[in-house]
């Protein structure tokens, strides 16, 4: 296997120039060629994912080599320390990304991983992280198209959006609370075809990105949830992998996963600390590295822990291209940007990643405004009991600033001037009873909440008239 180092994209393996000139099209590979496993000697390629941490990755590249000897190995640094060295003497293959804190931006972690992939050619590809270590050869093959971690009593929201959205390849595709609970961090592996589908840029895209961060948390953006819904939103298979396994309070015995897993994953509290984090580089291995040529701790451009500061204009501005990312255009919606870069809208930028620094940041992308209009002569009604629907001669509240006006007029304080995405309670203007306050809820479906009762608008007469009309008239389609 011959050393690699790259500037840029990588480059798909195991194709000639003769064969795409006898297809007319050089350059231009067919769909099954770009999914179809080139590498063909083991079927397991390793993806690191590393920043710093030097001794770790050493070690880590080390490991598999010993333990994966016909597996070849990819290293992405996110815009840290250059690893191209390292890579000419253990024959790996090594790219320098742009800056990105890409574990929290889709957009260029997704490139990343595809990137990779096309490089690794495998059938699987393994994906690591400097706190992982590496114990043996693979004992329990893959059971699905992608899997990792057990992480128990997880689940996610939305999920008749992204089954929607899956069945357009897999028509049966449920997202099971089984699927949801396979954490994709260090030590999770996925079918090159499934990285390729589901993680292009325009399959990615295909989600809207905006919708999800708005209806739900920022964590969304963090990669084990994106990939969770990237992948579902295709209808791939995702399982939990006992070969994966995470090691808690306890310094021998996993939280989840096998004891004698190939993959160990470590949480901050584990006795004596992460061990890849505590090894101490040799004299000898100081010249595996260097600095990367990107700021890592001071400057203009060293926001390395930015959560939410991602948008393609400024990142091409900044670094001359859309190396190491998404190529089609996105910016964050103007909900999101207020919500999590508030103080944006007032002092001079200082988010490098998001605007240019001292100058005031631009719109956000609007949303779409579904806010239902106030009407200054409404009453409601705050409802004695848990329910999902409002009674005869009322209505549901269908915005935020309705509710609003209902927590003035009811004399309650309006906990969220957002909307937010709670299953576990009813749709619409909700009071809360332990916490005496209202919010508006917009769930796909909601349920009843013993904690929780419905706010309702109380119609006037006429309204009131043409309800029971319209019912009337359901009634007797349904009787006829």
């Amino acid at each position: 296997m011959s050393p690699m180092s790259m500037e840029f994209e990588a480059k798909p393996s195991g194709r000639s120039a003769a064969s795409e000139l006898a297809q007319g099209r050089a350059g231009v590979p067919t769909v099954e060629e770009w999914t179809a496993p080139t590498n063909l000697k083991d079927p397991y390629g390793f993806y690191l994912h590393v920043y710093g941490d030097p001794a770790a990755v050493i070690y880590q590249v080390r490991e598999v080599k010993k333990f994966f000897p016909e597996s070849p190995i990819y290293v992405m640094s996110d815009g840290g320390l250059d690893f191209s060295a390292l890579c000419a003497q253990e024959g790996c293959t090594f790219v320098l990304c742009p800056p990105a804190n890409d574990r929290w931006h889709p957009w260029p972690f997704f490139r990343r991983l595809y990137d990779a992939a096309l490089s690794l050619g495998t059938k699987y590809i393994i994906m690591l992280e400097p706190d992982n270590t590496v114990h043996s050869y693979i004992k329990r093959p893959p059971p699905a198209d992608v899997g990792g971690l057990l992480v128990t009593g997880r689940s996610f929201g939305l999920v008749k959006y992204v089954e929607k959205m899956a069945r357009e390849r897999n028509p049966d595709f449920k997202w099971t609370t089984r699927s949801m609970s396979s954490g994709l961090c260090g030590g999770a592996y996925f079918k090159r075809e499934a990285i390729l589908d589901a993680l292009s840029d325009e399959t990615m895209m295909k989600l809207d990105w905006n919708y999800l961060g708005e209806k739900l948390s920022k964590e969304i953006f963090s990669s084990d949830f994106a990939m969770q819904y990237a992948f579902a939103a295709r209808g791939w298979k995702i399982e939990p992998w006992d070969d994966a396994a995470q090691m808690d309070k306890d310094k021998d015995e996993p939280l989840t996963g096998a004891r004698d897993a190939s993959f160990k994953h470590y949480c901050s509290c584990y006795p004596g600390g992460k061990p890849t984090y505590n090894l101490k580089l040799s004299k000898e291995d100081m010249k595996l590295f260097k600095e990367g040529g990107y700021e890592m701790t001071s400057g203009p451009y060293s926001s390395s822990v930015c959560q939410v500061c991602y948008n393609q204009t400024r990142y091409v501005e900044l670094w001359g291209s859309a190396k190491c990312t998404n190529k089609l255009p996105f910016q964050l919606s103007e909900k999101l940007l207020q919500r999590h870069h508030p103080d944006m809208d007032t002092k001079p930028c200082t988010l490098p990643w998001l605007c240019k620094p001292g100058k005031k940041r631009g719109k956000g992308v609007e949303s779409t405004d579904i806010s239902a209009p106030v009407d200054p002569l409404a009453s409601y009604t705050l409802l004695d009991e848990a329910t999902l629907d409002c009674p005869p001669s009322t209505k549901m509240l269908q915005s935020v600033n309705q509710c609003q006006d209902a927590a003035t007029k009811l004399q309650k304080k309006l906990a969220y001037t957002d909307e937010l995405y709670q299953e576990a309670d009813p749709p619409g203007c909700v009071f809360r009873v332990p916490d005496d306050d209202i919010y508006f809820n917009a769930p796909e479906e909601g349920q009843i909440n013993g904690n929780r009762r419905v706010i309702c608008q109380n119609l006037d007469r006429k309204e009131a008239q043409l309800q029971d009309v319209a019912e009337n008239r359901q009634a007797e389609g349904v009787s006829t």
